[in-house]
């Protein structure tokens, strides 16, 4: 059963401690919580890049998880200085994680948990160093900005696969 953020508002410290000794997910190597302004919880995360990965140098990622009230969440890295592909406009400035319009099935939902979030968080991270290496994000790209109607046209066979597969 996912880590509920209902939980994550109640005990920040708590859901820290959750993500650094019970959740069964890769990478957090350094995890606090606490309670912010209005009732945030606020997670800040140190998270190890993929053996893989570390065997190319991907460096160790730091990010701040802020959880409203209304489980809106925004995800901010904490490394200064470096180009970000997927950032949302100013003022917030955080992470670019999905396009809110698009099908729930491709989308993390308050519902999928904490461990879930923090997971795409990760990933992101990767991604945006592959894409500082590359010049090439390392998975289907999603567009910024808003569609002329509907949602973003999902343009791999891939992805339209595991769409149908965790249709919700």
């Amino acid at each position: 059963m996912a880590y509920a953020l209902t939980q994550a508002l109640a005990d920040p410290a708590a859901a820290a401690h959750h993500l650094l000794h019970d959740a069964p997910i890769y990478g957090v190597e350094q995890a606090s919580g606490r309670s912010g302004p209005g009732g945030a919880a606020i997670l800040d995360l140190t998270l190890r890049p993929l053996p893989a990965l570390a065997d190319d140098d991907y460096p160790v990622e730091h990010a701040r998880v802020v959880i409203l009230p209304t489980l809106e969440v925004h995800a901010f890295p904490k490394a200064g200085g470096q180009p970000f592909k997927h950032r949302s406009p100013y003022p917030l400035n955080d992470l670019c994680l999905q396009y809110p319009n698009d099908d729930a099935a491709l989308r993390w939902i308050p519902e999928d948990g904490l461990e879930a979030l923090v997971t795409l968080i990760h990933r992101h991270l990767m991604f945006e160093e592959a894409w500082r290496r590359t010049g090439t994000w390392p998975a289907e790209d999603a567009p910024h900005g808003q569609p002329g109607r509907g949602t973003h046209p999902v343009t791999t066979t891939d992805l339209r696969r595991e769409a149908r597969r965790w249709t919700r």
